[in-house]
């Protein structure tokens, strides 16, 4: 005992040390070290206390749940002693399950938070045998003062990843807690050895849902043996030769997330890769009696999909060509299908760097079949307008495609002038799309100008889609990158966290300089520039959360910084607003 109160004081002290600034000495272990440091960009509280949110109910009958309690409620009745707990969160860092004999042990757990439903992720509660077991992905041991948040101090605890054995993705972590003074280190092995038969009896748990998605690939492949086929799910991917050669360079993950995205939305057709050789695909449902199973997928090339195109709905068309699955993107695609349906003046308007000239070069060419060069306006402010507009006019009555105009926003009063006069006799002769800069002087496109455009579109900055930047990473570095090149969860979620002022375009910089930096193979977070290795925000905040957080910052602006003062306008209680000022990561 007095060896291990030793241990605790040297790593205290380290601790301490460490968050002084002064780095923390060979006494820590480097496991512990790389959680002190995402804790600590994270932003969380070293001294408490600690607000986890709670995530909402946990399914009692879920596969995974099913699974951990047929070995962790065994081995509860095994033993012989009330000063061991039992907590399990699932990929997410949510808690679904908690076992515990001793009172004195679940009060301990109430006391912080450790209950299921609650977000246990390391970004929230710090270092944890749950947590840092999830971001490390082997087995963990925290020891009362290793510890990020003193609030923990009192508690050791021996965690070890839930891995699925055919899969290998990661389904959750299990965590073996006591008081400091009761720990074992015989709980490290009962931890990794009660991993590994969770794994087990998930295989078994899910074998009705793969044996059901394994029929359905193999009842479409005799159908026809020289169609590509493949079956997906959350678990499995199974591939014909024809499909596997047509999916080279496809990421898987990206490949999944699609065709989920497709299948909620109620589509049954997808575009599983752009560029020079694009992919097509029809999505057929396989299901059970009582969940979905995945889907079995009939690919398509180029060639076979041409006489299809042109049948398909505009939405469904720019779905795929501009990809996303937030609710803001979804809405923003929908008012372009609807801008295409009327072949009505578009303006897009938005941050720079949101994708403005993208999303104007897809609109045409799911109009058109085809993309031509945007006209710049930025320099015509040194040209008479008879001279650009000449040109315009010539483009527009030429070609078949709209007619895409950019950076109206560095033309000045006399040349949109000129423009609007010549949009009022243009009539319905051409469709015009335009880009529009916005920000914090300019909020809006001028009146004059934005009258001449049925339809006028924000494209959303990138801090108010958050769940896009995973999908966006992986095309970015698909279209970009080399064949084949992966990118890590662990950098998706990485750089999901930050709110990219730049937008589109800073994203697109900063994953070409990890491209560069890696083996050309994958991109690990190693390989992302300093200031993007660890996560900047606790989590990322939903929509509505985002809404709260501009308005806390607004009236904290309007306030001078007296919270006070803000807490009155927002017709909230100080204490309250102190206490969204950290969910909101404004602290």
């Amino acid at each position: 005992m007095a060896r291990v109160a030793t241990q605790q004081r040297t790593i205290e002290l380290a601790r301490r040390r460490f968050l002084a600034g002064e780095g923390a000495d060979g006494s820590v272990r480097d496991t512990i070290l790389r959680s002190w440091t995402r804790c600590k960009a994270a932003g969380v509280n070293p001294a408490g206390p600690i607000e986890l949110p709670h995530r909402g109910q946990v399914d009692p009958d879920s596969a995974f749940l099913r699974a951990v309690r047929g070995v962790v409620e065994p081995i509860f009745a095994e033993m012989h002693t009330d000063a061991v707990a039992v907590l399990v969160t699932d990929a997410q860092g949510q808690l679904v399950g908690r076992w515990a004999s001793a009172r004195r042990l679940l009060v301990a757990l109430d006391s912080v938070a450790a209950a299921p439903g609650y977000d246990c992720g390391e970004q929230l509660a710090g270092t944890t045998a749950l947590g840092t077991v999830l971001e490390e992905q082997h087995p963990v041991a925290v020891r009362g003062a290793e510890h990020f948040s003193e609030v923990y101090r009192d508690l050791s605890a021996f965690g070890a990843p839930i891995i699925h054995p055919v899969s290998g993705t990661l389904e959750g972590a299990i965590d073996f807690v006591s008081a400091t003074k009761d720990a074992s280190e015989l709980m490290m092995p009962l931890a990794i050895r009660a991993a590994s038969e969770i794994g087990t009896r998930l295989l078994s748990g899910y074998a009705a849902a793969d044996r059901a998605l394994l029929d359905g690939y193999l009842r479409a492949d005799r159908r026809g043996y020289r169609r590509p086929i493949i079956a997906v799910n959350d678990r499995l991917l199974i591939a014909n030769p024809l499909a596997t050669d047509l999916l080279v360079g496809v990421d898987r993950q990206l490949l999944q997330e699609k065709i989920e995205r497709a299948l909620a939305d109620g589509r049954r057709k997808v575009v599983l890769r752009e560029g020079d050789l694009p992919v097509y695909a029809t999505i057929q449902k396989i299901e059970t009696a009582d969940s979905l199973a995945g889907a079995v997928v009939q690919l398509r090339t180029a060639e076979a999909e041409s006489s299809r195109r042109t049948r398909r709905p505009a939405d469904s068309r720019l779905s795929e060509t501009l990809p996303g699955k937030s609710a803001v993107w979804r809405r923003f695609v929908r008012e372009a299908a609807h801008a295409w349906e009327t072949r009505q003046h578009t303006l897009l308007i938005g941050e720079p760097g949101t994708g403005k000239l993208t999303c104007a070069q897809r609109l045409s060419a799911v109009a058109s079949g085809t993309v031509e060069s945007a006209v710049d306006l930025s320099g015509v402010v040194s040209r008479s307008p008879s001279s650009w507009l000449a040109e315009i006019a010539a483009r527009a009555a030429n070609s078949a495609a709209p007619l895409v105009l950019t950076h109206l926003d560095k033309a000045d009063e006399p040349a949109l002038a000129a423009l609007c006069s010549w949009m009022d006799g243009l009539g319905d002769q051409a469709w015009i799309i335009g880009t529009f800069a916005i920000d914090a002087r300019r909020p809006t496109a001028p009146a004059s100008l934005a009258a001449r455009f049925p339809h006028v579109l924000e494209v959303p900055p990138l801090r108010d889609r958050p769940e896009d930047i995973p999908e966006l990473v992986a095309t970015i570095a698909g279209t970009t990158g080399s064949a084949g090149l992966r990118v890590d969860d662990a950098v998706k979620r990485t750089l999901s966290s930050f709110d990219w002022p730049g937008n589109i375009r800073q994203l697109e910089r900063i994953v070409n300089a990890a491209r560069r930096a890696g083996d050309g193979a994958r991109i690990r977070v190693a390989d992302l520039p300093l200031q993007f290795r660890t996560p900047r925000h606790k989590r990322a905040l939903t929509r509505l959360e985002q809404v709260e957080r501009d308005a806390v910052i607004a009236a904290l602006q309007a306030a001078n910084g007296n919270k006070k003062a803000a807490a009155a306008d927002l017709g909230i209680s100080r204490a309250t607003l102190y206490r969204r000022l950290v969910v909101l990561d404004l602290v």
